[in-house]
């Protein structure tokens, strides 16, 4: 697939792309490993999200410039897109434990009845983000899902 500049047409990247073949098999791969991923306690999940923040910081500007290569916004736009989700990742990071815990909504000792809401993670979670706002509005899925347990 070819990657163009849509503001001046130049070329950017050949990139190869999946078949339904390769999609499969990534999809086994998330399969197999999501067990695990839920299993890991929630404070580790956080901790890798928190590494991932770290990474999108440290390549800050590398990532502006390639999204305005890719989608042609201006650099300032490019720019501002990554400090939302640095501040989206630090929402999901400052709320995600509390909102996932179990929570009691009912405790009836006379009945000896309790009822709880607890999350469990669904599995493998796909995304196809938005081509104008691809690592605000993509992080809006993988980041929570990743938190859940899911893959």
């Amino acid at each position: 697939m070819k990657i163009v500049n849509p503001w001046n047409g130049a070329s950017i990247a050949d990139v190869a792309t999946d078949d339904a073949r390769a999609v499969a098999a990534k999809v086994r791969r998330a399969r197999a490993a999501q067990p695990g991923w839920a299993a890991t306690p929630i404070r580790r999940r956080i901790e890798t999200i928190a590494r991932f923040r770290e990474r999108i910081v440290a390549l800050e500007e590398t990532l502006a410039r390639t999204l305005t290569h890719e989608v042609g916004k201006p650099i300032r736009q490019s720019r501002n897109e990554l400090k939302g989700l640095l501040a989206r990742l630090d929402f999901f990071l400052a709320e995600s434990a509390r909102t996932l815990r179990d929570e009691k909504v009912l405790v009836d000792h006379a009945g000896r009845l309790e009822e709880r809401i607890s999350h469990e993670p669904l599995g493998v979670v796909a995304n196809i983000s938005a081509w104008n706002y691809p690592y605000f509005v993509g992080s809006n899925v993988f980041v929570p899902a990743l938190a859940a347990g899911n893959a």
